[in-house]
């Protein structure tokens, strides 16, 4: 099988891999109707709102906490997951070719040539392009970060901001 092959098996794993095992992290609606307690008077409510609206909900702050504990986690992992698709990429290749992972949602303009394989791969409803290539160009017109985008290779990055120039090792 040739090393292509063998890249496109690998991508398609991880992100097969990431799909399976990456949980979102949803905010469900929690409030829920409960009866007017016993001790209200027919025609009252605990809470008024407005002129004869009459409301009485209880809601689950425990639970809300555990979705944004579970969120800020799940954004910490996203680093991770995007460093471990550009380390994984880079190694499959043989470490002989430049690897680029970027957050498909942002904006971005590339000029590579040379593309031995390119694959996506899911986060938590975030895709990722992973483009594995011999050189040329690529800007990241959004935000930075290891969030959206990780590279490696061979490479001149100015200033250190959203433009890569890539070279052939």
């Amino acid at each position: 099988m040739s090393a292509s092959g063998v890249l496109k098996k690998s991508l398609a794993a991880m992100a097969l891999g990431a799909a399976l095992t990456v949980a979102g992290a949803a905010f469900p609606a929690t409030a829920t109707a409960a009866p007017a307690p016993a001790s209200a008077a027919a025609g009252e409510s605990p809470v008024s709102v407005g002129a004869n609206a009459n409301l009485n909900f209880t809601i689950d702050v425990l639970g809300i906490a555990n979705k944004i504990e579970a969120s800020v986690k799940t954004a910490q992992n996203r680093e991770g997951f995007v460093k471990n698709l550009r380390e994984s990429a880079f190694y499959a290749a043989g470490g002989q070719y430049n690897v680029m992972v970027m957050n498909l949602s942002q904006g971005y303009e590339d000029h590579l040539n040379g593309v031995k394989t390119y694959g996506s791969a899911t986060y938590d409803g975030v895709v990722y392009g992973i483009w594995v290539f011999e050189d040329g160009e690529f800007t990241n017109v959004g935000d930075g970060g290891y969030l959206n985008w990780a590279f490696r290779g061979w490479y001149d990055r100015p200033d250190n901001g959203g433009y890569v120039k890539f070279y052939r090792p």
